[in-house]
């Protein structure tokens, strides 16, 4: 649940002292039913067991896959960009009470590393070059009288490329990443006892899982229906994944042309673009003639269609998608974002469709047989 930013401030943690220049960007909490004094750090146990499980879904996983990949094509994440390079730790501020071996412990599947924690409160902290971000996460009692998991997100933005970052990925923090951090937040306390009880018996495979990376998110263990399917057979759960993605791509790209079409009225134009008169129309002063036909039959609207169908006939004959088409999408969406603002609604339709096809495609075959002929290679 969302919180204000005083019901933050107001508590005495000690981040208050150590880190005043930073700007609290968002103040959560999450339910814990039965939770105690002392079960701050079985919380904390509980959400790294949950990091180890890789159960983001696949909305969010293609969010910040998007996002890696234009950090690494913009140069965002490079390490002279990170802590202890562009910006110092916030472990070179903590008074003497609060140091802690080891330190710098990276916290599991993610950018963060540990800077301190206490009985009741933890940081940690990451930093590229649009922004020093902590998160801090607190233990509270809560009307109930269940003590309930606090987290706040503490922020320093790097110049006008950081203040234009964070207001661009807002609207994709509250309408998906937020609400996929509660469910997995408050899933993890309920199930801490089933996974603590795993661990346990299964040491080695959490050594393992100890060393995950950023890319092993996306990757799939094989099922018993993998091992069931004949050799060369489709992919029965790719081949929905793929056809859903690519309907919500024919979907975005008729509803923009309908819609302009018709509740944008660009269709009453329709009379001027057949006469001839936009011809000799310069586009840099455009009329409303112009300018409708540029929002409707002259859009990304027709083109979003072909290349769903196209997508379509793919899957329909067995041939996964090449990957580029979701990766392109999705960096479409958020550079379009960062450019004229957010349009959830259509923006969020198109990452989904691009999220489908993108974990339809991860599931495909490594290559597809073509068939044998007179032109084929034999060996």
């Amino acid at each position: 649940m969302k919180l204000s930013k005083s019901d933050h401030s107001v508590r005495p943690w000690r981040i208050h002292e150590i880190a005043p220049d930073f700007r609290v960007e968002d103040v959560w909490s999450y339910r814990t039913p039965g939770a105690r004094p002392d079960d701050f750090p079985a919380m904390l146990e509980a959400l790294q067991n949950e990091s180890d499980r890789n159960v983001d879904p696949r909305v969010v996983r293609l969010l910040f896959a998007v996002r890696w990949k234009l950090g690494g094509l913009f140069g965002w994440d490079n390490p002279e960009q990170g802590v202890g390079r562009r910006v110092d730790s916030l472990r070179d501020r903590l008074p003497p009470d609060l140091r802690q071996d080891p330190i710098d412990s990276p916290w599991p599947d993610t950018p963060f590393t540990m800077v301190y924690e206490t009985s009741n409160e933890c940081v940690l902290e990451m930093a590229n070059r649009t922004v020093h971000h902590l998160c801090h996460l607190g233990w509270v009692q809560a009307g109930s009288g269940d003590y309930e998991l606090r987290m706040a997100a503490l922020v320093k933005p790097h110049g006008l490329l950081g203040r234009v970052y964070m207001a661009a990925i807002k609207p994709f923090r509250y309408a998906v990443i937020y609400p996929a951090l509660t469910r997995k937040w408050e899933r993890a306390w309920l199930l801490r006892d089933q996974h603590t009880s795993s661990t346990k018996s299964s040491s080695v495979g959490h050594q393992i899982r100890g060393g995950i990376t950023a890319s092993s998110v996306l990757t799939r263990p094989t099922s018993r229906a993998d091992k069931k399917r004949p050799m060369g057979a489709p992919h029965t759960s790719r081949n929905r994944l793929v056809t859903w993605g690519g309907r919500l791509i024919v979907l975005y790209g008729t509803a923009h042309t309908v819609g302009a079409l018709t509740a944008e009225g660009a269709a009453r134009h329709a009379g001027t673009w057949f006469s001839g008169q936009l011809w000799n129309e310069e586009l840099a002063s455009m009329s409303p003639a112009m300018s409708a036909y540029w929002l409707s039959i002259n859009s990304f609207g027709p083109p979003m269609v072909l290349l769903g169908l196209t997508v379509l006939w793919l899957n329909r004959r067995g041939i996964p998608p090449p990957r580029f088409i979701p990766w392109a999408l999705g960096a479409w969406v958020v550079v379009g974002t960062v450019v004229a603002g957010p349009g959830v609604g259509q923006d969020l339709l198109l990452l989904a469709g691009s999220g489908l096809i993108l974990a339809g495609t991860r599931r495909a075959p490594a290559s597809v047989e073509l068939p044998e002929g007179p032109h084929a290679s034999r060996t």
